[in-house]
C-alpha cells in the first residue's frame, strides 16, 4: 500500500502552450522520486530470510529458479537478490532492470500503498511489470488518511466477470467509474505496462483544483494474478507542481525537499499575478488576498493601501487579511495617524510617532498634544512646547501636585518677587533664609518697629528756663543705672539728684513678677517744667521718614509727632526735646514729667513699592504702629508681625546679627523677631549685657540679686561689682543681715554680756563664745569642769585636785565643788572611780591607778556579774569571778556546760534533749544533757534527728525504742517511709500489714504472688472480712449470702440491719423449708405413665408460686401472720388435689399390677408433705 499525506489534484496530462485560456500548468515530474519511505507492500519476498522462487515460461535463460533475500536493501554488488518495494522508484543508474519488487511466491491478493502527504496536480500513473500483468486489479484513493477508501479505476481482462455492473465504456468525465481491459492481457509476458490517466484530454474541466479530484492516499490492489508471483519493475507517478494557475514552470529543490521532511521538493518559478511562494500560494509583499476571489484568480491579490510612514516594512499589509500592520504608536485602517498622546508621523521613526512629552502637571490631562507639531495645551501659569516650565514669578511644576504656584518671595527679605522656577527659591537678602526669604538665618533676627529706641536715662539734659544753664550730664550718667535705685521701707520710689539743684532726676523701676511693665530700661527721667533732653541718634539704617515717639508718664502716656521726619543713614543727629506746660503759675517751676524713652518708627508709606494697598490697609486696620508705641510685652497680630519683619529686612538689607553677650546669654542665638537673646538669671537687655535693677556681678553666671536686708540696710541698691549693701550702724554683712562682732539680736543689735571674759557672742542668741580664764556658760558665768570659783563675783577659777590636777594623767573626776565652810573642794568622781580624791576603783571596775595614764575600766564580764558585788571580778586584772545567768569563762562569755544560747545577751538556756533519742554517754539518765553551747543541738542516736533528738529519721520509727528501720516491703509499699509512731508503711491497695507483706483486709491469696479482692460487703462481715487464704466472706450473725450482702432467714430483710424476726416466725420458717424441700423432691421424680402431665404440671407450678410467696412473707412484719395462715391453707388445698390425682392413678396402676411403683414414688412423699403441713 502506498500513501501520501496531502491532497493530490488530478489534472489533464497534456501541456499548455499558453495560460490565456485558464490556469497555467508546469511540466510533469515523477511523484515517486524521494518517497521510498512512503511506499509499502503487503507482501515482499525474502523479508524474513532467503526464499526460492521459479518463473514458468522464462525464456531468457536456462535457469528457471532463483533466490530472493530482501532482509537488506538492494546493492548490485553485494545484495542483488533484494527485491524490496523501494526498487520500483525510477532511477537512471546503469543496469536499471537488474532490480525490481517481487511479491512472495503463491500470494494472490497483494496491494501496494502510496502516501503522498502533500498537494500535487496528479497527471498519470504507469506501472511496468517484469512478470505477467495482473489479470484483475483496482486503484483506490482516500481523502481521510486511509480511514475510508473509494475506487478510482478497475482493470481486468474480463471486466464483466471480475467487476460485474461496472461500465466498460470510455470515461466521459472525472466522476465516471469504469473498468479498463486494455492493460490486462496475457501479452507481453514481461515489460508490460499499465497506464492510468487522471484526466482524459477530452474531459472538459471547469476547475482542475476541484476537491472531487483530490486524494491523499493511493492503493493498488492486485486481486488476481496470472502467475504464482508478481514482479514489478517500476511505478511512474507523473505529476505537475501545484502553482495554483500562476506559473508555467517549476523545478525540484533539494533544500525544500529536506525542509519539508522529504515530502515535497517542487518549487514554482516566475509566479505571475503578484504571487510568490513555492506554489504561488501567497501574495507578494505589498499585496493581500481578496477573500471574495478563488486562489487561482489572477486578480485575487489586491495592492495594500497602507501609509508608508505609519506602517511597518514601508507600507506592507497582512497578505491574508490585508490589514495594515501599524507601527507601535500609529493607528487607523491605513496607519495614517498617530494614536492619542503621540505626534509627528515619520517614515524614519521605528515607532511611527513620538510620545507627547507634555508635563502631566503642566498640561491639561484631557487634551493631548497637537499630532503634527507636538505642542501641548498648558494649564494656567505653565508654558513651553511641553508645558514643563512655569511662567515668570511662578514655580513648582513637578515638585507639587498643584502645578505652578506663585512665587512667595517676601517683600522685604527677597530682592525681588522672582523665584527659581524649579525650587521656588527666592533671591534672599543678607542673612535671610527660607524658600521665601522670610526667615532670618541662625544668629540673626528681624527688628521690631520700636527697635530704634533711645532711653531717657542716657540722654543729655538741656537748660531750664527757671535758672542758669545746666551742663550736659550725658557722659556723667551711670553705666549701671541700678546703682541709683533707692527704696524706703514702705517701698516707695526714691530719686537721687544727678547734681544738687539739678532739674533732672532718674527714677528706677524694678521689675516685679506678675506686674505689667510700662517702661523700658531701668526706669524714668524726671524732667522739670521748661527743661529738656537731648537724644543722640547715630544709627539710622536707611534714608526714610520716621515717626518720633515720646514715652512719658503722667500716668503712662505716649506722644507721637504727627509729621514724620526724614532721616538719612550715616548722619549723626541730636534731637532736643523741651518739656513745657502751657501755663506756669508758679515761678519756682516745681512741676515735672517722667520721660521713659524716645523711639523712631519707620513710616511704611515712605518705602517705595514695598507692599500692596491691601497690605497697607491691613497694617493700619490692625493698628500695628499703635500696638508697639506702648512699652512692655505685647503680642502682635500675625499680619503686623509679617509686615514688620519684611520692613526690617528691607530697611536693614537683610537680618541683623544677634550679638548676644557670651557671658550674659545662654547661647549666641536670639529670637527671630525682636532679637531678644536668652539671658541668664537677672540679666537684661536685648543682648543680655546689663544686670537687672537690684542685681550685681555681671559675669558667666549672670547677675546675682542684691537682696539687701531692708531692716539692716540703708537702701536696696548694692555695689554693682561686689554686691555690698549700705549697712546701718552696728550692722554688717554683704546683705546687711547680721550684727557687728560683739553684738547680737539683729536687727536691734546689742552688745554681748559675757562678764568681761569673752569678746564675741552668738549673733542671734547672745551666747558668749570662747570664754577666758577657765570660765564657761552662756555668759561665762561659771568655771569649766576641773576648776572651781565664781566668775560672776570676779573670783578666779582654780584647778581641782582629784588626786592630781586636770591634764596630769591622774585626774579621775568630772569636777569639784567647794563648800564655803570646807577647807578643800569635794571631787565629783568619774564613773568607775570612788574615794575622796577618786583614787580607787568602784565595784565592777578594775585598773592599776599607780601607772601613768591608767583609769578604772569596767570589768569585761559582758554584763553577767552583779555590779554591786565587790568580788565579782579581780580589781587589778579584771578577770570575772562570779558569773551569773548560767555563764562562765574569764569574761563570762560562754554558757556553762548543759546550757546553750548567747551569753552576751544573757540568754543561756538549759539543754532539753529527749533522753529516748539522745546518746547515753552525752545525756545520762541521772545527769544533765550536754548539747551544743550555741545552737542547742543535742547528740542523737543513729536514726534519730531533730534539735532535741525527739524525731525519727525518715525510714525509721518508734522513738521509744531508739528508732528502728521501717523495713517496708519494697514491692508492695508506696514508699520506703512509714508512720514514725506506729511504723505502718503506705501500702498498695491490695496489700496490708505493718510492712505491706500481707494481703489487705477484704483480700486473700499469697502476698508474695498476688492478693485478690474478696468483694465481701464490709457492712455484713466481721473482722477479718474474709478468710485470708480461701477468700470466704465471714458473715456476722443475721447476715448470709456469698458476699455477706443479704439478711438470713428469720431476720428482717432490711440490710445491713438484719434484725431478728419474732420467735413464732421461726416455726413457720422451719415448716416452709421442709415443704419446699419435699416439693422439690416430688418435682424431680419421674412421672407415672398415663398421667395428665399438663394438669399435674399446672398444680406443681401453682404450688411452687405459693411457697415462694410464703417464703417472702416470712421476712416481713409479724402483723402479716394472718396472710401467712391464709396462704398455708391454699398450699394445703393444692397438695390435697395433687394427692387425689395420684391416688386415682395409683388405682389404675394397681389394676394393671403396677401399683407398687405408684406407692413408692408418689404416695409416700405426698403424705409426708401433708404431715409436715
Amino acid at each position: 500500500t502506498v500513501s501520501l499525506s496531502f491532497p493530490v489534484l488530478l489534472v489533464p496530462v497534456q501541456l499548455q502552450d499558453n495560460c490565456n485560456g485558464g490556469s497555467c500548468h508546469p511540466n510533469l515530474g515523477d511523484l515517486m522520486v524521494g518517497r521510498a519511505a512512503q511506499l509499502s507492500a503487503t507482501s515482499t519476498c525474502g523479508m524474513n530470510g532467503p526464499q526460492n522462487y521459479c518463473i514458468l515460461g522464462y525464456l531468457e535463460d536456462e535457469q528457471k529458479c532463483f533466490n530472493c533475500d530482501s532482509r537488506s536493501p538492494y546493492d548490485r554488488h553485494n545484495n542483488h537478490h533484494s527485491h524490496r518495494i523501494e526498487n520500483i522508484i525510477t532511477t537512471f543508474e546503469p543496469e536499471r532492470k537488474m532490480k525490481w519488487w517481487q511479491s512472495e511466491n503463491g500470494v494472490q491478493r497483494v496491494s501496494i500503498r502510496l502516501d503522498l502527504k502533500t498537494v500535487f496536480q496528479f497527471s498519470h500513473l504507469v506501472l511496468t511489470f517484469k512478470s505477467f500483468r495482473p489479470a484483475a486489479m483496482l486503484v483506490e484513493r482516500s481523502k481521510d488518511f486511509g480511514r475510508t477508501w473509494k475506487v478510482f479505476r478497475y482493470f481486468s481482462a474480463d471486466c464483466a466477470n471480475d467487476f460485474p455492473g461496472v461500465s466498460q465504456g470510455p470515461a466521459e468525465s472525472i466522476d465516471d467509474l469504469i473498468c479498463d481491459s486494455r492493460y490486462s492481457g496475457s501479452e507481453p509476458s514481461t515489460d508490460g505496462e499499465l497506464v492510468l490517466k487522471a484526466l482524459d484530454p477530452n474531459f472538459h474541466i471547469y476547475d482542475p483544483y476541484d476537491p472531487t479530484i483530490q486524494g491523499l492516499h493511493f492503493l493498488l490492489f492486485f486481486l488476481r494474478l496470472k502467475n504464482l508471483l508478481l514482479i514489478l519493475f517500476l511505478i511512474c507517478c507523473a505529476f505537475k507542481c501545484n502553482c495554483n494557475g500562476h506559473s508555467e514552470r517549476c523545478h525540484f529543490d533539494l533544500n525544500r525537499y529536506m525542509a519539508t521532511g522529504q515530502v515535497s521538493g517542487g518549487v514554482c518559478e516566475d509566479c505571475r499575478n503578484n504571487r510568490i511562494g513555492a506554489q504561488c500560494e501567497q501574495c507578494q509583499p505589498g499585496y493581500y488576498r481578496d477573500p471574495q476571489r478563488p486562489i487561482e484568480d489572477p486578480a485575487a491579490c489586491i495592492p495594500c493601501a497602507c501609509h508608508s510612514a505609519g506602517s511597518v516594512d514601508g507600507g506592507l499589509c497582512d497578505p491574508v487579511s490585508g490589514r495594515c500592520v501599524c507601527k507601535q504608536n500609529v493607528e487607523g485602517e491605513r496607519c495614517d495617524r498617530c494614536i492619542s498622546g503621540f505626534f509627528g508621523l515619520s517614515q524614519g521613526d521605528n515607532s511611527g510617532c513620538q510620545r507627547c512629552r507634555c508635563n502631566s502637571l503642566g498640561s491639561k490631562s484631557t487634551s493631548p498634544c497637537d499630532q503634527t507639531t507636538g505642542q501641548c495645551i498648558c494649564e494656567d501659569f505653565a508654558h513651553g512646547p511641553e508645558c514643563d516650565q512655569c511662567v515668570v514669578r511662578y514655580w513648582g511644576l513637578g515638585n507639587t501636585v498643584y502645578g505652578c504656584l506663585p512665587c512667595d518671595c517676601d517683600v522685604g527679605g527677597a530682592f525681588s518677587t522672582v523665584c527659581l522656577s524649579v525650587s521656588g527659591q527666592c533671591q534672599c537678602r543678607a542673612n535671610m533664609i527660607g524658600l521665601s526669604c522670610s526667615e532670618p538665618a541662625p544668629g540673626y533676627f528681624l527688628a521690631p518697629l520700636d527697635f530704634y529706641l533711645y532711653e531717657a536715662e542716657n540722654a543729655a539734659p538741656l537748660e531750664t528756663k527757671c535758672g542758669p544753664p545746666l551742663p550736659l550730664y550725658h557722659t556723667q550718667l551711670p553705666q549701671h543705672p541700678g546703682l541709683l535705685h533707692v527704696r524706703t521701707a514702705a517701698q516707695e520710689p526714691q530719686t537721687i539728684s544727678l547734681q544738687p539743684g539739678s532739674s533732672h532726676q532718674i527714677i528706677f523701676r524694678p521689675h516685679t513678677p506678675d506686674v505689667t511693665v510700662t517702661w523700658t530700661g531701668p526706669g524714668f527721667v524726671r524732667v522739670q517744667n521748661g527743661a529738656g533732653l537731648r537724644f543722640a541718634v547715630t544709627n539710622i539704617p536707611l534714608n526714610l521718614n520716621y515717626h518720633f515717639v515720646i514715652r512719658y508718664e503722667a500716668e503712662v502716656c505716649i506722644s507721637t509727632l504727627d509729621t514724620p521726619v526724614c532721616l538719612s543713614s550715616g548722619v549723626r543727629y541730636y534731637v532736643d526735646i523741651t518739656f513745657e506746660r502751657q501755663s506756669t503759675p508758679d515761678p519756682y517751676c516745681r512741676s515735672h514729667i517722667l520721660i521713659d524713652s524716645m523711639g523712631l518708627i519707620p513710616k511704611i508709606e515712605s518705602l517705595p513699592n514695598f507692599c500692596s494697598e491691601r497690605a497697607l490697609a491691613e497694617y493700619q486696620q490692625y493698628q500695628c504702629v499703635e500696638l508697639v508705641e506702648r512699652a512692655g510685652e505685647h503680642t502682635l497680630p500675625e499680619v503686623c508681625e509679617q509686615l514688620v519683619s519684611s520692613m526690617s529686612a528691607y530697611i536693614h538689607n537683610g537680618a541683623i546679627a544677634c550679638k548676644c553677650n557670651p557671658e550674659g546669654s545662654f547661647s549666641s542665638s536670639c529670637s527671630k523677631f525682636g532679637g531678644q537673646c536668652d539671658c541668664k538669671p537677672n540679666v537684661i537687655g536685648r543682648c543680655c549685657d546689663t544686670c537687672a535693677p537690684l542685681t550685681y556681678g555681671f559675669g558667666p553666671n549672670g547677675c546675682s540679686a542684691c537682696n539687701c536686708e531692708p531692716s539692716g540696710s540703708k537702701a536696696e541698691v548694692c555695689d554693682h561689682r561686689t554686691g555690698q549693701c549700705p549697712c546701718r550702724n552696728e550692722v554688717t554683712g554683704q546683705r546687711c543681715d547680721r550684727c557687728l562682732p560683739g553684738y547680737f539680736g539683729f536687727p536691734n543689735c546689742k552688745r554681748c554680756q559675757c562678764n568681761g571674759l569673752a569678746d564675741l557672742c552668738d549673733p542671734v542668741t547672745g551666747l558668749c563664745l570662747n570664754c577666758k580664764e577657765h570660765s564657761t556658760g552662756p555668759h561665762c558665768e561659771r568655771c569649766v569642769e576641773g576648776y572651781f570659783g565664781d566668775p560672776v563675783s570676779r573670783e578666779t577659777c582654780l584647778p581641782c585636785r582629784c588626786p592630781d590636777v586636770k591634764g596630769s594623767g591622774r585626774f579621775f573626776a568630772r569636777s569639784c565643788t567647794k563648800d564655803p565652810n570646807a577647807l578643800v573642794p569635794t571631787c565629783e568622781c568619774e564613773e568607775g572611780h570612788q574615794g575622796f580624791q577618786c583614787d580607787s576603783c568602784a565595784p565592777g571596775y578594775y585598773g592599776n591607778l599607780l601607772l601613768p595614764g591608767a583609769r578604772c575600766t569596767e570589768c569585761p564580764c559582758n554584763n553577767n556579774i552583779d555590779p554591786g558585788d565587790g568580788e565579782a571580778c579581780d580589781a587589778v586584772s579584771g578577770e570575772c569571778l562570779h558569773c551569773l545567768h548560767n555563764t562562765h569563762g574569764p569574761n563570762c562569755q560562754t554558757c556553762k556546760p548543759g546550757y546553750y544560747g548567747n551569753a552576751l545577751l544573757q540568754d543561756c538556756r538549759e539543754c532539753t534533749c529527749d533522753r529516748l533519742g539522745a546518746e547515753l554517754t552525752r545525756c545520762p539518765p541521772d545527769g544533765p544533757c550536754f548539747c551544743d553551747a550555741v545552737t542547742g543541738q543535742c547528740p542523737c542516736r543513729a536514726g534519730v534527728v531533730g534539735v532535741l533528738c525527739d524525731q525519727c529519721e525518715d525510714g525509721y520509727w518508734n522513738l521509744h525504742s531508739g528508732c528502728v528501720p521501717c523495713n517496708c516491703n519494697s514491692q508492695h509499699s508506696l514508699s520506703k517511709l512509714c508512720d514514725k509512731i506506729t511504723g505502718q508503711c503506705s501500702c498498695e491497695r491490695e496489700y496490708g500489714g505493718k510492712q505491706c507483706d500481707q494481703c489487705a483486709e477484704n483480700h486473700f491469696g499469697n502476698p508474695d504472688i498476688q492478693c485478690i479482692s474478696c468483694d465481701c460487703n464490709m457492712e455484713g462481715t466481721v473482722f477479718p472480712g474474709c478468710d485470708p487464704y480461701t477468700g470466704e466472706c465471714m458473715c456476722r450473725p443475721g447476715v448470709s449470702g456469698i458476699f455477706c450482702d443479704e439478711c438470713s432467714p428469720g431476720h428482717n430483710p432490711a440490710f445491713p440491719a438484719c434484725e431478728p424476726c419474732h420467735a413464732c416466725s421461726l416455726l413457720w420458717e422451719k415448716k416452709v423449708t421442709d415443704i419446699t424441700k419435699a416439693v422439690a423432691e416430688m418435682a424431680s421424680l419421674p412421672r407415672p405413665p398415663n398421667v395428665n402431665d399438663v394438669r399435674l404440671q399446672k398444680w406443681m407450678q401453682e404450688l411452687e408460686e405459693k411457697l415462694n410467696n410464703l417464703v417472702n412473707m416470712l421476712g416481713r412484719d409479724q402483723n402479716e401472720l394472718g396472710a401467712i395462715e391464709k396462704l398455708m391453707n391454699l398450699i394445703r388445698t393444692l397438695l390435697l388435689h395433687y394427692l387425689t390425682l395420684m391416688e386415682l392413678h395409683c388405682d389404675y396402676m394397681t389394676l394393671h399390677n403396677k401399683g407398687h411403683i405408684c406407692e413408692i414414688y408418689y404416695k409416700y412423699h405426698l403424705f409426708q408433705s401433708m404431715w409436715l403441713i
